[in-house]
């Protein structure tokens, strides 16, 4: 994370070894500098008169945890420009300031991974399996970017949605991730990753493999045939715990993202450590008084160092569905920043959206505002901002609290 803390030392100071002309000269120099940024419309902490300075929150780091004292600097261009200690912004500052209420926490937004946000349910443009390998399936063919809910999502602080094509023939295409965003122009992040499947919904009477024998006899060939969709991490559906067993005893030279979003898979977990690298696995969403099983399986991987994401299911599924499973993985015994990590910064390795999930010098300025920690269930959704572009959700408990100010 890109953060820069300026500190002081006594061994850094000025020493007092001068004589104090040139002591009041160097004053004199520094009222100087502090005059000249000032007419520039800078600040002494780099702060431009055209930024936006969110201040008061707390701030979820990209390793999960929370993070208090820090001010966020959105830029006019709509990416974040750096994060400093909240002493730093200056009340003499003339930009747009943001003053968050107390106990409020800022995140990246919220990711609906695999599901249909974006297609008003038209999905029949990414009907896969008619040809058993399709590496030129793109998912963004059934994306409609007039979708009204993908402005309803963002009110509940999911900005992005990832669509891939059904898991119906080994190799699907690439999957498509985009800013949830209700307009007549669409706004695709990254190039988004090669979709695969290993399991019974690649099984067909009309085509070749017809059993899951056949099936497993065709990925072994073709990961011993070296094929370019392999040489980087794409994105496998393992549904059920035996196609992820069957997957784990491949001879992976990349491991792929393993998505597994239901049934019992803890006794293949064990086989994870023989992989040649991190693992990422895509489980969920997680229900109350869902699958028992599934909820173990997805508490133990993260326990055996596995790095999660929650699998989203918008417009069908309940509008905070992603934070109810993060909710119900701490309470069975989830780690909270391995939880959080699965919200934020490990959707945007899964999907390839670069610049996306985190929240530091470089990234796109979208953010949410919620009025506690996020994998509290109660807490809500404040403010949301887009590119930089805010909008308030909830109505303030105090006046002023989160109006901007001295624009």
């Amino acid at each position: 994370m890109q953060i820069s803390i300026r500190s002081m030392s006594i061994a850094n100071k000025l020493k007092m070894t001068t004589s104090q002309q040139k002591t009041r000269s160097l004053s004199l120099l520094g009222m100087w500098g502090v005059l000249c940024l000032s007419l520039l419309g800078v600040t002494p902490c780099g702060i431009l008169a055209a930024d936006t300075v969110i201040t008061g929150a707390a701030v979820v780091t990209a390793d999960g945890s929370v993070n208090s004292g820090w001010a966020v600097i959105v830029g006019p261009t709509g990416q974040i420009k750096a994060l400093v200690p909240n002493e730093e912004v200056s009340e003499a500052f003339q930009g747009s300031i943001f003053n968050a209420p107390e106990g409020s926490v800022l995140t990246p937004g919220l990711h609906d991974l695999m599901g249909a946000l974006g297609t008003r349910g038209q999905t029949a443009s990414l009907q896969a399996g008619t040809e058993l390998f399709d590496p030129d399936l793109d998912a963004s063919q059934a994306f409609d970017p007039t979708d009204p809910w993908l402005d309803v999502a963002a009110q509940q602080g999911v900005l992005y949605t990832t669509l891939a094509a059904p898991p119906l023939g080994v190799v699907n295409g690439k999957s498509a991730t985009f800013l949830c965003q209700t307009s007549k122009t669409p706004l695709r992040l990254g190039e988004g990753k090669q979709t695969m499947a290993l399991g019974d919904s690649v099984l067909s009477g009309n085509r070749m493999p017809t059993s899951r024998t056949a099936l497993i006899s065709l990925w072994r060939d073709w990961v011993a045939s070296n094929p370019e969709e392999l040489k980087s991490a794409g994105l496998l559906y393992v549904y059920e715990g035996i196609d992820l067993r069957q997957a784990l005893s491949l001879p992976w030279s990349v491991v792929p993202v393993f998505i597994h979003t239901g049934g019992d898979a803890r006794s293949p977990l064990d086989l994870v450590s023989g992989l040649p690298g991190p693992v990422h696995m895509v489980v969920g969403p997680l229900l109350e008084g869902g699958d028992a099983s599934h909820l173990s399986m997805a508490v133990q991987a993260a326990n055996k160092g596995i790095e999660l994401s929650f699998a989203g299911g918008l417009p069908a599924g309940p509008a905070d569905h992603l934070r109810t499973s993060a909710a119900i993985a701490v309470a069975a015994g989830m780690n909270p920043e391995a939880a959080r990590r699965a919200l934020f910064s490990n959707p945007a390795t899964v999907a390839a959206a670069t610049g996306t999930g985190i929240i530091e010098a470089g990234a796109r300025a979208d953010l949410v505002l919620f009025s506690g920690d996020p994998l509290d269930p109660a807490s809500k959704v404040i403010h949301f901002w887009r590119g930089g572009e805010g909008r308030r959700v909830a109505g303030s408990s105090k006046v002023g609290e989160l109006d901007t100010f001295r624009r």
